[in-house]
């Protein structure tokens, strides 16, 4: 765990406030999955998670300098790394990170990693659905997302929606829940902030002959 402060208080009504940096994240006794764990942590590229709350709280000191010791509001961001599941051949990782730099309100952001604790690679939709079925899986995946959202099959995608020309896509964001393929798009994703995130769940029931063996593996390793 890494928590840092800044040294700049601000006073507020009957308390005083501080900008922060805290990151709390698992540590493997496999270096190489320690490894896919650095590359998931460091959102923006730095080597170690000192130098992110550094750089972070270095940001915000520069910019209270820059304001003549002064300052309106405190930053903050808080990273959490959690172990969604881990078997012999499958692991998920989910990375929560909520941020505050000023503004009308701070950024939120969940993402899901998961690998093939065999190779230690990625796994992507295309490891888990066959590729001659992708167009019946995404067909399945729209009509659980219209069932979710209360829509008729012919009701339009577009105004509230943020799909790209009304057309219904899967998020990158997905991971293996024990009945179900989560995926997870977050805010402004495809609705508006006041909307926030939209969890998609299908039920491995409904897709489970499109899956590769691999897919189906991964499935059976978590049940």
């Amino acid at each position: 765990m890494v928590d840092e402060h800044s040294n700049y208080f601000l006073k507020g009504d009957d308390q005083l406030d501080t900008t922060y940096f805290r990151a709390n994240y698992p540590v493997f006794d496999e270096v190489k999955i320690n490894d896919i764990v650095s590359s998931i942590v460091h959102l923006e590229g730095d080597t170690s998670m000192e130098e992110a709350a550094h750089r972070f709280i270095s940001a915000y000191n520069e910019y209270v300098d820059d304001n003549n010791g002064k300052s309106t509001a405190t930053w903050n961001r808080d990273l959490q790394v959690d172990v969604v599941a881990n078997t012999p051949v499958y692991l998920a990782l989910r990375t929560k990170q909520e941020e505050y730099t000023g503004g009308a309100h701070g950024d939120h952001v969940t993402l899901y990693s998961n690998f093939d604790r065999q190779s230690n690679r990625s796994i992507t939709i295309d490891d888990i659905i066959r590729k001659e079925d992708k167009g019946r899986f995404t067909t399945i995946a729209e009509q659980c997302f219209r069932k979710q959202e209360g829509l008729n099959k012919d009701d339009s995608l577009n105004g509230k929606y943020f799909f790209e020309e009304g057309k219904f896509s899967l998020a990158d964001n997905f991971t293996f829940e024990k009945n179900e393929l989560l995926f997870y798009y977050n805010i402004y994703e495809i609705k508006s902030y006041a909307e926030g995130s939209t969890e998609l769940r299908i039920p491995y029931t409904a897709i489970k002959d499109l899956m590769s063996e691999k897919g189906l593996h991964y499935i059976n390793s978590i049940n």
